[in-house]
């Protein structure tokens, strides 16, 4: 799950068009489930399929999009078992290629099948394409020159976003296609043509979202479901957002307690202190942006997104640690490199995938099926004094964006064919561990495993959880009550 940020960025006038690439068809009287899967060489190692999906799984639109999946070679007598690494946006066949070794556990690689498939409007897969990346750079990137939080600042971030909602419209496909319903359907597609009774199923973060959807949509068709980093999907957008600001302000204030017992630490005195300091830091930012060694300068939407992306995971605070004190010495540098990392931007200019259209595309399309919720503008602002102010910003960030087409009223509690193994770690800064206890709660039969620790999903960075996972996966019994790692 990624955490919605607030744009200050220059109005830019829309440019330039792209053209829909050619969409997937089916022969005549073919239905979706009648066309096979056919797998072959792609990449080095593994094997790629193609299935066409229909855009809409509700009514009788006859248009059709492309799902791509990627499998191992040599597995293909293994049980399928079916990924997705969060988001939403992220590729699960980026992932997979660039990554292999290091999803989920040597059990996991060696028992299943393990198949990664781009969700529709991601990666591979038919796409959400934006025409222009100099409105993503400024959405991202850019710096106001009003006062931070002025209805001119407002307005002008507001047009902001408005612009590069726009810019992924001009490609043929309504976007409100793109959602986690309709995905969840593709999902039953691609168990249906693998020749399987019940879907296996491994999701982290988003994923865990997208897997809790098929089990309301699907649920005598839920085979082994680990579902790490649990999002709890009854949550409004508002009351999910505060939770990740006192996530993200949970996490520093974690590293600060760490950073602060070694010698190399850019920050004194204690843990209090320390988050003033960098609220300082912030407020400078609002108003006077850091040179890089490079062209563009580290404004204040850059600095928290470089701050958030180390806060995922305790083996990236070391780099935090070099930003920062490279950035209080008058050196954006490092910080800005790691705000691109988030944002999957290459420094020397473009992006290497879709991941934030996409984001902004089915986070906004799956806001049309869920509850408004109250207003926690006040609590967000009093959740952290670092992150808080910066999310308490009174705008739509859906503004532009469509709403979510095909989706219908969703009953998490029905009664599963098989009970979930649902992962949250009590340190998680993205996905808080209370939506992990939530989820559990809400779906059939389901177990919790907690992580005692920190950090953004478990399965495949702790032996303890790795060995529990696995026994799910078995077939185990792991017993009634919830397990626990430290």
């Amino acid at each position: 799950m990624r955490l919605r940020a607030i744009v200050l960025a220059t109005t830019l006038l829309l440019t330039g068009c792209v053209a829909e690439a050619p969409a997937p068809t089916l022969a005549p009287d073919t239905a979706p489930g009648d066309q096979g899967l056919v797998w072959s060489d792609c990449n080095e190692g593994f094997e790629c399929a193609e299935i066409a999906a229909p855009l809409d799984w509700t009514s009788e639109d006859d248009r059709y999009i492309s799902i791509k999946l990627m499998r191992k070679e040599g597995t293909e007598d293994l049980e399928p078992i079916l990924i997705n690494p969060g988001g939403p946006g992220s590729s699960a066949i980026s992932w997979m290629r660039d990554g292999y070794e290091g999803i989920g556990s040597e059990y996991l690689r060696t028992s299943f099948q393990v198949i990664a498939f781009d969700p529709r409007g991601v990666g591979e897969s038919t796409p959400i394409t934006c025409t222009d990346d100099s409105i993503k750079d400024e959405l991202l990137y850019g710096i106001s020159e009003f006062e931070f939080g002025s209805d001119e600042d407002i307005a002008y971030s507001e047009q902001a976003l408005r612009d590069f909602a726009q810019s992924c419209q001009l490609t043929g496909i309504p976007l409100g296609y793109f959602n986690t319903q309709q995905t969840a359907r593709d999902m039953d597609l691609i168990r249906d043509l693998l020749g399987v009774e019940k879907l296996n199923y491994l999701g982290f973060s988003y994923g865990t979202q997208l897997g809790a959807t098929y089990t309301a949509l699907f649920p005598d068709r839920v085979g082994k479901f680990v579902l790490d980093g649990a999002i709890d999907p009854n949550l409004d957008p508002s009351t999910k957002l505060l939770g990740q600001v006192a996530g993200f302000d949970k996490a520093l204030r974690a590293y600060l307690a760490d950073c602060l017992h070694w010698e190399f630490c850019p920050f004194t005195g204690n843990v209090e202190s320390a988050m003033a300091q960098i609220s300082a830091f912030m407020l400078q930012r609002q108003e006077e942006p850091l040179p890089t060694d490079g062209d563009r300068e580290l404004g204040i939407s850059a600095t928290l997104a470089g701050i958030i992306v180390t806060l995922y995971s305790q083996a990236s605070w070391d780099y935090l640690s070099q930003a920062f004190d490279d950035a209080l010495a008058g050196d954006g540098t490092l910080m800005l490199w790691l705000a691109d990392f988030y944002n999957d931007r290459d420094p020397a200019g473009g992006y290497v995938s879709n991941i934030n259209e996409a984001n902004y595309a089915i986070n906004c399309a799956d806001e049309a099926f869920g509850s408004e919720g109250e207003d926690r503008t006040e609590e967000i602002l009093q959740a952290s004094v670092v992150f808080g102010k910066y999310f308490a910003y009174p705008m739509d960030s859906c503004a532009g964006w469509p709403g979510g087409i095909g989706g219908v009223e969703l009953d998490f509690t029905r009664t599963l064919s098989n009970g979930p193994l649902v992962i949250g770690t009590t340190g998680d800064p993205a996905t808080p561990y209370e939506q992990a206890v939530a989820l559990a709660d809400l779906l059939d039969g389901a177990s919790l495993l907690t992580l005692r620790g920190e950090g953004h999903t478990a399965y495949g960075t702790s032996s303890c959880i790795d060995s529990l996972v696995d026994s799910y996966l078995a077939g185990n019994d792991l017993g009634d009550g919830d397990l626990s790692c430290f």
